[in-house]
């Protein structure tokens, strides 16, 4: 086991479950430790996108000994306090319904209040929000996140590499939120812009 300071990874019930996924396929490749928190309708939303249970997603998870896996009503954790060592948070996919509680303080869940200690402990805290088109109210409410220092990284093609498939836009969108998050030092190379030649 690595004795780098875990990771926490908030899946809420938005929809891109796909998204959770390769983020922690990508964190366990690092050998990084996971603290991970799954709501129960991101339970839902992964059987119905994944086409697999959660459980059976989390299985093979464990077998590369990284995963600690929370009940997201327990507010007893470990990761509950600031006082319990993480890296940072990723909140993928991070519903509206997140994104306005954490805009107004609200933490009636574990991930809210894993992402409330975050804040307060000054450690980074990255969400990859899920909606289209958004409302008035959602870019308030990103606003005031962006404007606490909380990256916000939406799920958005990279078009100048071409992607041909879903996967290969949500491995993008995967490595950009780790890359934001700091434990991935830049993108792979074939992500990365390589610059235009002008006539």
């Amino acid at each position: 086991m690595s004795k780098r300071a875990p990771v926490v990874v908030g899946v809420s019930g938005a929809s891109g479950a796909a998204l959770a996924d390769r983020v922690i396929a990508r964190l366990i490749a690092l050998g990084h430790p996971i603290e991970l928190i799954a709501t129960p309708s991101a339970r839902i939303v992964w059987r119905q996108e994944m086409g697999r249970p959660w459980a059976e997603a989390l299985a093979a998870w464990s077998e590369s000994g990284l995963i600690t896996e929370h009940n997201p009503n327990n507010q007893a954790a470990t990761i509950a306090s600031g006082s319990y060592p993480v890296h940072g948070m990723l909140i993928v996919p991070c519903s509206m319904g997140t994104v306005a509680a954490l805009a107004a303080g609200f933490a009636n869940n574990l991930v809210l209040r894993v992402a409330d200690v975050t804040q307060k402990e000054g450690r980074r805290l990255v969400v990859v929000p899920r909606e289209t088109p958004l409302s008035t109210i959602h870019l308030e409410n990103l606003l005031r996140l962006s404007q606490r220092g909380i990256r916000i990284v939406p799920p958005m093609p990279n078009f100048y590499q071409r992607p041909t498939t879903v996967a290969e836009v949500v491995d993008f969108v995967a490595a950009r939120a780790l890359v934001a998050l700091g434990v991935a030092g830049e993108l792979d190379a074939d992500q990365q812009w390589a610059g235009l030649e002008l006539d």
